[in-house]
This record gives C-alpha cells, structure tokens and sequence, in this order.
C-alpha cells in the first residue's frame, strides 16, 4: 500500500471537525480512502478504474465507477462534501466542477505535480502538471489556509508538487 501523503495529514488536523462527508477523487488504490475511513469521515471514493476500487474496503467507504474527466456529465452535482481530497490528479476542465461541490465551510485538500517534474519522472505531459501558482488561481474563489510549492528530494520520493488547503466561503 502507497504511503498517506503527509499533506493530507497535515491538512487533515487542520479541519475543524474531524468527521464529515469526503470525496476522495481520482483515488486510485484508495489509500486516502481508507486513511479516512479509518478517522470515523464517511467517504466516498471515486475512480474511472472499477479493478482498482475492488481492491481495498473500509467501514464508512462508499465506491464509484465514474468517468470524473467528462465535464459534460459531472456525476456529483447534487452532492455536497464537508472536503475532498484530491492527489496526482489533475483536470482543470472539472476544477469549478470540484469546488461547487464542497458545502460552503467545507475544504479542497489538494496536491499534484508541478513545473519541473516532467524532467525527473512520470507524468510528463503539460496537460497533467501544474503551471507556477496555477493551483492558486484555480482556487481563487476560495479561502486559502495553507500552500506550498515545493520539491521533493529524499531516496524513495522526488516530486516536484504543489499543494493547496482552502476554505469555501
């Protein structure tokens, strides 16, 4: 099982409440979802990838096979998140999408790739890297709590990353 990303936990204990309805978007092999799960959050874990879902449980886990990229059939627009989650995903399409699904108060706890990592690793397309302070401007709307733009450098992990924990107001 991947490592809980450390942002998610410093952002984690942040949070006001320390229950609530989460996404946990994009999440892969679920590892955030669990985490969550294993905090007393009810989670909902969304992936395009149904093998991967199958792969983890938890308690107050609900899962979806959704196609998340598809703009013109955002599957979550009557649901409201208390926070999600979102690591090594990027869309800009679906940000505003995202965002209008947090409940006003709630939190978009966020981290991905940023300029500089196509030169040490995977992904390498533009289309999935963030542009210097770009997750800052797609989430302008909101409050910012907290950001980081940084590098990585230790002997398992080499990331160029930024981050983001914001506020819906």
């Amino acid at each position: 099982m991947n490592k809980i990303s450390n942002w998610v936990k410093y952002c984690l204990e942040a949070l006001p409440y320390k229950n609530g309805y989460v996404l946990d978007l994009a999440c892969g092999k679920g590892r955030h979802s669990i985490y969550l799960s294993n905090l007393g959050y009810n989670v909902l874990s969304v992936d395009i990838d149904e093998h991967k879902l199958n792969n983890f449980n938890g308690k107050l886990i609900k899962k979806k096979v959704i196609d998340v990229e598809n703009i013109n059939n955002w599957p979550l627009k009557k649901k409201k998140f208390d926070a999600i989650v979102v690591t090594n995903f990027l869309n800009r399409q679906i940000f505003p999408l995202i965002i209008r699904s947090i409940k006003k108060g709630g939190y978009l706890i966020y981290e991905t790739f940023s300029e500089g990592h196509q030169k040490i690793g995977r992904p390498t397309n533009p289309k999935y890297i963030l542009k210097p302070r770009e997750l800052l401007r797609l989430s302008n709307k909101m409050q910012l709590v907290a950001y980081e733009n940084i590098y990585i450098n230790n002997p398992s992990n080499h990331l160029f990353q930024q981050r983001i924990l914001a506020k819906n107001v």
